[in-house]
């Protein structure tokens, strides 16, 4: 008897010690930890890998705490989490019941088993993008800049500049007409390199007029048609009464100046009609920026730095300009006519060129060359140049008597 009630008394004081008993998987939360004895193999590992597999709490500096109290952390659970195929769906309107924000569905958490959300990316029947209609689809092709193989690119022909104008020619420089005198030492070198031509617009005519129709020793009228022709001629050196001379003349009285007809033939005959006051038909101006140095009886005179022009037979009741007058490069001067004093001359301009030598004396140099190029700059063109066939007259024919030429 005494046995039965000391076997009742022991089974009463083990009640609370089996209060305290644990087991896996009890599903109790009161914070009780079964001791893990040392050495011990520890739970089977899970079948996917979790933030803490020893329930110790501890899930790193960047795994976030799972403090949900029915999701329990066993991974010695048998049944072991459900392992979705995808990953969790975020379309508010495929998500099932879960706010991706909130609560984010791990698949590395035993006990859940979240729904499998449909993935656009792999579902056959929803593509990503709208098929592109051929017939409506605007978007430009690439375009390669270069051909290929099978193209064959008509090639650009290389720009050909056209050949310049000739829109006048002239007998070579030093070459005169026959008889009427010799030629200059220096024929080719430019004297007054890019002036503008004396003549604003007409057409001009560089020739003698003393050796051409009109000018006394050939006879003829001077509006010939024939002293509207080309090629031009050079008149510098031309033979003289006057004792003039030149350096680059090899003889003494000589033409120191260039004789320039203008005009037409019909214009010639028309200056002849209109009263000598009026001849305004065809405007001189200045070669260079200067300064009109003097104004004489048929003579206007300027200076433009180491070089003086002068123009003589114009219309002096006409003129532009007065002396001291500051002028400017292609500026009017005043107009052709045939003003010589008390004697009147053809209708022609006589054109002068002088330049400064180092030894301070100011000389004629021959300005035919500066004419034809400056006549090619106005005309936008170029000049023939015709070689003299025939040759210069050694001996000027004699003056007929009585008959003295001054110019």
């Amino acid at each position: 008897m005494k046995l039965l009630w000391g076997l009742a008394a022991g089974a009463l004081l083990l009640v609370p010690a089996c209060d305290k008993i644990r087991y896996p998987g009890d599903n109790r939360d009161d914070g009780y930890q079964a001791d893990i004895p040392p050495g011990a193999p520890g739970p089977a590992p899970p079948s996917e890998p979790v933030e803490d597999p020893y329930n110790t709490g501890d899930t790193g500096p960047d795994t976030p705490v799972d403090t949900d109290p029915t999701d329990p952390a066993d991974p010695s659970d048998p049944t072991g989490p459900a392992t979705p195929d995808t990953e969790p769906a975020t379309d508010p309107e495929t998500d099932l019941g879960t706010d991706p924000e909130t609560d984010p569905a791990d698949p590395s958490e035993p006990g859940t088993d979240p729904v499998a959300p449909v993935d656009s990316d792999t579902d056959p029947e929803t593509p990503d993008t709208d098929p592109v209609d051929p017939e409506t689809d605007t978007d430009p092709e690439p375009v390669d800049p270069e051909p290929g193989p099978d193209i064959d690119p008509t090639p650009v022909d290389n720009p050909v500049e056209p050949e310049p104008t000739v829109v006048f020619s002239y007998v070579e420089a030093g070459h005169l007409l026959p008889g009427s005198g010799t030629g200059t030492i220096e024929t080719e070198a430019i004297f007054a390199p890019g002036i503008r031509f004396p003549i604003k617009s007409a057409p001009a005519y560089l020739q003698s007029q003393v050796w051409m129709f009109g000018g006394g020793i050939a006879g003829g009228d001077q509006c010939d048609p024939r002293n509207y022709e080309y090629p031009w001629r050079d008149n510098f050196c031309e033979t003289r009464s006057s004792n003039r001379n030149s350096p680059y003349c090899p003889v003494s009285k000589i033409h120191q100046g260039q004789d320039i007809r203008v005009g037409t033939a019909a214009g010639c005959n028309e200056l002849r009609r209109t009263a000598a006051a009026d001849r305004k038909l065809y405007e001189v101006v200045a070669v260079e920026d200067g300064i009109i140095q003097s104004i004489g009886t048929y003579t206007v005179t300027m200076r433009s730095g180491p070089r003086i022009y002068k123009y003589m037979h114009m219309n002096m009741r006409a003129l532009q300009v007065s002396a001291g007058d500051t002028v400017t490069k292609g500026q009017t001067l005043g107009y052709v006519s045939n003003d010589f004093g008390g004697t009147p001359t053809t209708f022609h301009l006589h054109f002068e060129l002088l330049q400064n030598t180092a030894e301070g004396a100011w000389v004629h140099v021959p300005p035919y060359t500066s004419l034809v190029a400056a006549y090619e700059e106005r005309e936008s063109g170029i000049g023939e140049k015709i070689e003299a066939s025939i040759g210069v007259a050694s001996t000027p024919p004699p003056i007929p008597e009585g008959f003295v030429i001054i110019e």
